[in-house]
């Protein structure tokens, strides 16, 4: 398995099929390349994505959820047919993370997508954690991401 290096701070093992994303595939799926990493497979329409950001002036009262919430907004103002599905919690790099699932309308298309965002703190930072799948094969994409979040881990 090659290892994908986020932020010199942690790094996540990803399967065979996976290419890490070039700053033209973050920009082209995210519309920046800045404090964002990721990997995609192209055959199977899968993008595992990790950003990173610190907290401004009030830091210290910025928590997992709030930026949780602040990232459903924006999902909610910009995506085309976004709809919450569910709440998730787990555990990314010893960290408890929260999360949500969603979907969402591929602009321009008639393609449904689904989605699994995770947020975690750790240190200063606040990392979000993203897999992008294709609705039809989103199953098969949560095991493949599975993988790759439990890998995550801060390097030795």
């Amino acid at each position: 398995m090659k290892k994908l290096m986020i932020n010199r701070s942690l790094s996540g093992a990803f399967p065979e099929g996976f290419h890490e994303m070039d700053r033209h595939e973050l920009i082209k799926y995210f519309a920046g390349d800045t404090d964002r990493c990721g990997i995609h497979d192209e055959n199977r329409h899968v993008i595992l994505s990790v950003s990173w950001s610190k907290p401004g002036f009030l830091g210290f009262l910025t928590d997992e959820r709030s930026v949780l919430n602040g990232a459903r907004l924006r999902l909610k103002l910009h995506l085309q047919r976004y709809r919450r599905l569910e709440k998730l919690n787990r555990e990314i790099a010893s960290r408890p993370a929260v999360g949500i699932r969603f979907e969402y309308q591929v602009t321009g298309t008639e393609f449904m997508q689904y989605s699994d965002l995770y947020v975690f703190k750790l240190g200063k930072l606040i990392y979000a954690v993203q897999l992008v799948a294709r609705k039809e094969c989103f199953e098969e994409s949560q095991l493949l991401s599975e993988e790759f979040l439990r890998s995550i881990a801060v390097p030795a």
